[in-house]
């Protein structure tokens, strides 16, 4: 196994998920599990929200949603993103939840789901503001009328998406959230009845509970960030990155470091190189502006990272070939201490959002599950030695 390695803590992951279910206060949860699970793999994690009993699970396309029931996964899966014409077959024939945003899909939906004597469970999006799918609210109803005539569907939900869930007390949110409540009420007086309502993503989850309904959707809070309420309900990173030092030498003022010489030495110092670059997802533009640990310290990410290695600044201190190197997480130092660096940090440092940090680790780097429920994730189920 690779030296650079993804440790996926299973302990905080279990943590986090405790977390939403309190501030859910009894809603369902819609456990996201799109884009490799943020990362932190996607087989492995639904497996671990199964055993932990989330109600639903979420992808962003149906090939996700196969790959789950591949796996063995049976929980209820919704796919947020509009079925294309191609997929409607796997949808009808594994059972899974789809977006209702057009009524020419759900259409072919039921034809094909008639073909099969099979009802396909839809949820009608409503498009508050997002601007990117869905009905638009004065559309909702007639888009609903028809739904429900439709042979072979269930029209068992409604929900929609928040532009601006991130920002502390969002005034477009609670527009968004007025017209989504509005429509909601407009249906439900038509004769609607859903089973699932929801539009609370990990933002307004946490900022607001009138956002919950009947069913809230985190995403990247499950896996450890954004929005904690105070300290009974911090939320605990997944992820960390770990690596080695391959190589060492001894570097003098003029010299210059990487790719286009963008580094360049100003003391007599000591270069080491780390096997993990952009090709592992550890993004280019981290070069020159971010840290990592080596010994319980920060040290500067020097010169232009390379698509395999880094090149890292230790000046004096005693480093040796084969230290850990903790690129993303926790590392203990002198004592009791320990030093971190979280998705947050390296999101600052490479002008981005911490769901790109984390999503965009390869497929190349290991991922090692640890905690109490490692036996249920499938990879390597141990300790880094």
């Amino acid at each position: 196994m690779r030296s650079t390695v993804a440790v996926i803590d299973l302990d905080a992951l279990e943590w986090n998920v405790g977390r939403v279910r309190a501030r859910a206060a009894g809603r369902a949860v819609l456990g996201m599990v799109k884009a490799n699970a943020y990362g932190h793999g996607m087989i492995e994690i639904a497996r671990v929200l199964d055993e932990l009993g989330l109600e639903v699970l979420g992808t962003a396309f149906v090939d996700e949603a196969i790959a789950l029931r591949r796996a063995g996964i049976t929980r209820p899966i919704l796919v947020l993103t509009p079925v294309e014409a191609h997929e409607i077959e796997s949808v009808v024939e594994l059972g899974l939840i789809t977006v209702a945003c057009d009524i020419d899909q759900v259409r072919a939906l039921s034809a094909v789901a008639q073909q099969r004597g099979a009802r396909a469970s839809v949820h009608l999006y409503v498009d508050t503001g997002m601007l990117r799918e869905g009905f638009r609210p004065h559309e909702a109803l007639d888009a609903s009328r028809i739904l429900r005539q439709l042979p072979g569907i269930s029209l068992d939900g409604l929900c929609t998406h928040f532009a601006t869930a991130d920002e502390p007390d969002s005034s477009f949110l609670r527009e968004q959230l007025s017209t989504f409540e509005q429509t909601h009420r407009q249906l439900v007086d038509d004769g609607c009845s859903f089973v699932w309502v929801h539009a609370a993503n990990t933002g307004a989850v946490w900022q607001s509970t009138d956002t919950h309904f009947t069913l809230v959707r985190p995403g990247i809070s499950i896996y450890g960030y954004d929005h904690a309420l105070g300290d009974e309900m911090t939320l605990r990173p997944v992820m960390s990155i770990r690596s080695r030092v391959v190589s060492l030498r001894r570097a003098w003022p003029g010299d210059t470091v990487s790719y286009g010489r963008r580094h360049m030495v100003s003391n007599e110092t000591t270069i080491v190189t780390v096997p993990i670059g952009y090709g592992d997802g550890y993004l280019r533009g981290l070069s020159g502006r971010a840290e990592c640990l080596i010994g319980g310290r920060r040290y500067p990410v020097v010169g232009s990272v390379c698509m395999d290695e880094l090149m890292v600044d230790v000046a004096d201190a005693p480093v040796a070939i084969g230290q850990e190197v903790v690129l993303l997480g926790r590392q203990a130092g002198q004592g009791d201490r320990f030093e971190s660096i979280d998705a947050v940090e390296l999101a600052g440092w490479a002008g981005t959002i911490p769901y790109e940090i984390t999503t965009a680790v390869s497929q190349r780097v290991p991922r090692i599950y640890i905690g109490r429920l490692a036996h249920g994730a499938q990879g390597a189920m141990q300790e880094i030695v």
